[in-house]
């Protein structure tokens, strides 16, 4: 029997993750990459929950360790950099403070998978797919780039939230992407004597929030977030004009609009117009009635972005890549059952990750100065838990209760232990 051929759209963490499995399923992989080359910018992400499991069957716990940033914890700071409270890493995985031990550089960790998958799958970089002919058998793909026309049995929309391969497949993309009327603006600067291996938020009027974060290759992480409570607060107008404007269309609206806030903003707003990695997101859910359309399917943000919100759009990322290349292994010869198990199996667990609390995240960007005052009371006074241990008390007892996310047992899958 031939192997299943797939198409995987997006060499960022998605894609990559799901092909390393799916050729431990049996499959032929080929991944389209529209970059000219991976991506080695992007922010720190961290790997939690049972994410944690899945880079561990696949052997590259350690290395993507050894490449941590090592922060120490996170540290909220007022307008003089003084900290009025602190949370240490969470070594756990759990979710239980605000950063993980495991915490690495999002093109760090593309390298990673990258050279784990590039002797058994075929990379086509600086290339996107322009169209999709789904017959009772096959896929006909055309490219937009010159890469000849190809036939899969298998489409994977892994290229984020702006997914065109969903578009294509699903539909008008807009009416799957769940705006959380929020901007974030990642770049790396400096660093200073200031910066320590601890994080740093600080917040400012009109929604908006600042954080330093260290990383391990010398620089000093920055973003820059805004947050508005009303679709049509005319920042958000600007932002979303400036996104498809380009990046120095952006870095001017962002400095425009952070220009007035203190702490370390002009040193901030020098490195941001220096820095070559500059990129802007916007903040949004995706959420679709089905994750299949025939031959075509979702994985990671394009087919259910939890936001950054969450911090676990990573890891919903490597444990469905997970899970889907394990249903197929069950049924390579019937795809569409095979996604619909994929679905069933994981649909409940991402579900419970992107139901986001009551407020948020307009509740932890005020947008008065009373409104920050109130929310900075509240943290020193989880704070002042978390160094008692009873924040974390109260966390293990929160799992009991209905709310939240749900825990989630990674299946076992007969091809993955051969």
């Amino acid at each position: 029997m031939s192997k299943l051929r797939v198409l995987i759209s997006g060499a960022s963490v998605a894609g990559p993750a799901l092909a390393y499995w799916l050729v431990r399923a049996g499959c032929k992989v080929t991944i389209v990459e529209r970059a000219p080359s991976l991506r080695s910018a992007g922010q720190g992400i961290d790997i939690r929950d049972t994410a944690r499991d899945v880079i561990k069957r696949m052997g590259i716990f350690d290395r993507i360790r050894d490449k941590s940033s090592h922060e120490e914890g996170v540290e909220i700071v007022d307008s003089n950099n003084r900290c009025f409270t602190r949370f240490g890493v969470d070594n756990s995985g759990k979710g239980e403070s605000f950063t993980s031990d495991v915490e690495i550089l999002r093109g760090e960790l593309a390298g990673i998978l990258f050279d784990v998958t590039k002797d058994d799958v075929s990379y086509i970089f600086g290339d996107m797919v322009e169209s999709l002919e789904e017959t009772d058998k096959e896929v006909s793909v055309n490219f937009a780039n010159g890469t000849p026309t190809m036939a899969f049995d298998l489409i994977v929309a892994a290229d984020g939230v702006g997914s065109k391969i969903r578009d294509i497949a699903f539909g008008n993309g807009y009416s799957h992407v769940r705006s959380l009327d929020s901007y974030v603006s990642y770049f790396s600067i400096p660093p200073s004597d200031t910066d320590t291996m601890w994080s740093k938020v600080h917040w400012v009027k009109g929604g908006r929030n600042m954080t330093l974060r260290p990383d391990n290759v010398g620089r000093t992480r920055a973003f820059l977030a805004l947050t508005a409570y009303e679709k049509s607060d005319e920042r958000l107008v600007r932002l979303e004009k400036a996104s498809k404007e380009g990046i120095p269309a952006q870095k001017l609206v962002v400095q425009e609009l952070f220009q007035d806030a203190d702490w370390e903003i002009s040193r901030i707003l020098k490195g941001m117009h220096e820095s070559e990695d500059f990129y802007m997101q916007h903040v949004a859910q995706v959420r679709l009635n089905n994750w299949s359309s025939g031959r075509v399917t979702v994985a990671g943000d394009a087919g259910y972005a939890p936001s950054p919100f969450t911090g676990m759009g990573t890891s919903i990322a490597i444990i469905g890549g997970y899970v889907l290349a394990g249903e197929i292994s069950r049924q390579p010869n019937n795809i569409p059952a095979a996604l619909e198990s994929y679905e069933r199996v994981l649909r409940p667990y991402v579900e419970s990750i992107q139901k986001l609390p009551p407020g948020i995240p307009w509740i932890v960007n005020p947008q008065s100065t009373l409104g920050i005052r109130v929310l900075e009371t509240v943290i020193w006074g989880v704070g002042v838990l978390s160094a008692t241990g009873l924040a974390t008390l109260f966390l293990k007892l929160a799992a009991y209760l209905p709310i939240g996310r749900n825990t989630f047992k990674l299946p076992d899958y007969e091809a993955f232990k051969q």
